[in-house]
């Protein structure tokens, strides 16, 4: 036993070390574990032990303490919670002894968080809730939530998208806001004084190709032969005239940064009477558009083009299955010259791209279909047409060509920018440079014309390896800026999207910065904070409609154990790879540790390889469902050998 002058010594140390210690503002990342990481603002991660951890939340701000470890490792000691962000978590409610807690679904939040009994409004064990945080952890470790709504059971029909939603705070902004008759008077009062001013281009032979459900139709085209190429006309929604920047609808539309189409429901940016009547480019009907006029030259070149607000009237909605049919055939209420117009400026416009930019591989579409129960009936494979591409390819020009007008008029866009390779996978790329193309291909990987020419000289490039697929598997995500900037990815000098403004906040603002031009006014500007912050509510949507999806598909395949599927390797890792199954789109992971021979991972190649196989990106591989990983909601596959091919193909062939 220390006596007290030992104590008194040994506790004044511990006060001249901690002096000496440096002092940072960190924000607290957690971890699967219990373990966790204060990130300084410098970048530098700094380890939380068990007990720091347990005092604080993922996304605190926090002020630390450093010193280091047995091992010579950055380690923090929380002072003191300066912002705590995390309000509230979704989850399962759970009963662990006498006490009762919510389990919550956070990639960064590993512990229970105690319900006390008056916070449980009604709630049971097994019930999935959305809860608010009450009670931080930093003084005792023992943080406590309330139940704020019971979003249902496992079995409750369409529970997963109404979880999801609130899991990632969108719930409130999924209620479309009431629209009385008064404003929808009012708004056509807005569209007859506006048509009056604008010019009439009624007499062009617009149609709208698109999904035969869609109702929010954002554009129309036509196009016709010229002397040096043709003339293509792209006419765009105009919900600008109508949605009041800083209003409620504008102020919902923010927040949801774009439409979310959910399995069972469409969540619209705009309410139904803007986005499916007022606006939407429906046949038969005048009506308000942003019309794009690009002239086209035999080579694709874009040689000009024109803005102006007009006047339209589709004479038809066309689905991307009739067009084809339509050209050969004709039809009474469609422009077959029109048609086939538009026909000959895709592939012009494809075939420039191909030689000019960068155009990236189509990726099959899957639909899901569900049940009255709200789970997967079956899955539709959706093969892409040429109207699919028709449609794409006038969409590309008419958003370079709008980038093209925010950059002259020096505007604020939203532009959309992507800066080629992540920083972590320069090296990689270089050594795929010198062991493939040779010391002598020199390319700047950081400016777009050197990133775009290295990609071509992959695609050029004889080999057995994926290398376009490992470069593809390399990119940063694409970023939305106020100033102009490339899109390596796409091989443009500069890039944004203009052609969705009912669906994509981002368009609506371009539209907003174009039509203040138009009218000879001075734009708002676009903040770089703005940017920031659409890109994380369409963070937010993304992940909502991807996690939904993924719960749906578990459940799906939870009930095919053992069934036999064809797919192809769409990810590779240290621990397996990803399989995209051919027939649904479904994807799961196959573990090559529960393999009989040891595999090596080569994180330049991104393959797997042992002394009798190799696995590498885009290979076709034979799985058979493995079942479930219910805390990952991931599909699990174990490989199959050839013999299972033979009678998966004599299935189909009968």
């Amino acid at each position: 036993m220390l006596n007290s002058d030992a104590l008194n010594q040994l506790k004044q140390l511990k006060q001249d070390i901690s002096k000496d210690n440096p002092r940072h503002e960190a924000t607290v990342k957690g971890s699967m574990g219990r373990f966790g990481f204060a990130v300084l603002d410098d970048g530098r991660q700094a380890f939380l032990i068990p007990d720091e951890m347990a005092k604080v939340l993922p996304g605190d701000r926090v002020r630390v303490e450093l010193s280091k470890d047995e091992k010579d490792r950055d380690t923090a000691t929380i002072e003191k919670v300066l912002k705590s962000e995390l309000r509230y978590v979704v989850g399962r409610y759970v009963i662990r002894g006498k006490g009762h807690f919510v389990e919550p679904d956070a990639s960064q939040l590993s512990r229970r968080v105690f319900l006390p009994p008056k916070a449980r409004k009604g709630a049971s064990e097994g019930d999935l809730i959305l809860c608010r945080i009450t009670r931080h952890p930093f003084e005792d470790q023992k943080p406590q939530a309330e139940v704020v709504r019971i979003i249902g059971r496992e079995d409750t029909p369409h529970v997963e998208t109404e979880y999801c939603l609130s899991k990632h705070g969108l719930s409130a902004h999924a209620r479309l806001p009431k629209i009385g008759d008064a404003q929808v008077a009012a708004w056509q009062k807005q569209i007859e004084k506006a048509m009056s001013r604008r010019e009439d281009l009624r007499a062009l032979p617009f149609v709208t190709i698109d999904s035969a459900s869609t109702q929010d139709m954002d554009d129309a085209l036509c196009a016709e032969a010229t002397d040096d190429g043709w003339t293509l006309h792209v006419a765009i929604a105009d919900p600008a005239e109508l949605v009041e920047p800083g209003g409620e609808i504008d102020q919902r539309a923010q927040r949801l940064g774009s439409s979310w189409y959910f399995p069972d429901r469409i969540i619209p940016m705009l309410p139904d009477v803007l986005s499916t009547e007022l606006c939407s480019l429906v046949p038969g009907q005048d009506r308000l558009a942003l019309v794009m006029s690009l002239q086209v030259k035999p080579d694709g070149q874009i040689s000009d083009f024109r803005l102006c607000e007009a006047v339209i009237h589709s004479r038809a909605k066309l689905a991307y299955s009739d067009v084809a049919g339509l050209m050969a055939e004709g039809a009474e209420h469609v422009d077959t010259d029109s048609l086939k117009a538009l026909e000959a400026v895709r592939q012009a416009l494809n075939n420039y791209r191909d030689n000019h930019a960068l155009v990236a591989e189509d990726r099959q579409d899957y639909r899901l279909i569900l049940n009255e129960a709200g789970k997967i009936d079956h899955i539709e494979r959706r093969d892409s047409l040429d109207a699919h591409n028709l449609v794409e390819e006038a969409m590309i020009a008419t958003n370079r060509c709008a980038a093209r007008f925010l950059r002259e008029k020096g505007l604020t866009g939203p532009f959309i920018t992507h800066a080629g390779f992540r920083p972590e996978r320069l090296d990689a790329m270089d050594q795929i440079r010198r062991e493939q193309l040779g010391d002598d291909a020199r390319f700047d990987l950081t400016d777009w014309k050197g990133f775009k020419a290295f990609l071509q000289a992959l695609d050029e490039k004889d080999s057995e390896l994926p290398l376009r697929g490992i470069a593809t598997r390399s990119l940063a995500r694409s970023l939305l800026s106020p100033e102009a900037a490339p899109h390596f990815g796409m091989g443009l000098a500069l890039y944004t999207t203009f052609t969705s403004p009912l669906r994509k906040y981002n368009d609506l603002l371009v539209h907003r910065q174009i039509k203040a031009v138009l009218h000879g006014q001075k734009p708002q500007k676009v903040r770089e904070r703005d940017c920031e912050h659409l890109q994380e509510a369409l963070r937010l949507g993304r992940q909502a409609v991807n996690e939904t999806e993924q719960w749906l598909k578990c459940q799906y395949m939870a009930d095919q154990d053992g069934a036999l599927g064809r797919g192809r390797i769409v990810h590779v890792n240290g621990a397996g790879f990803q399989v995209r199954l051919d027939n649904t789109g479904v994807e799961g992971f196959v573990h090559l540790g529960e393999e009989d021979e040891k595999f090596s991972f080569d994180p330049v190649y991104l393959t797997q390889k042992s002394a009798t196989r190799t696995f590498m990106l885009d290979q076709t591989v034979m799985v058979e469902v493995a079942g479930v990983d219910w805390d990952r909601r991931q599909v699990k596959f174990r490989l199959t050998d050839d013999r299972a091919a033979d009678l998966l193909d004599a299935f189909a062939d009968a």
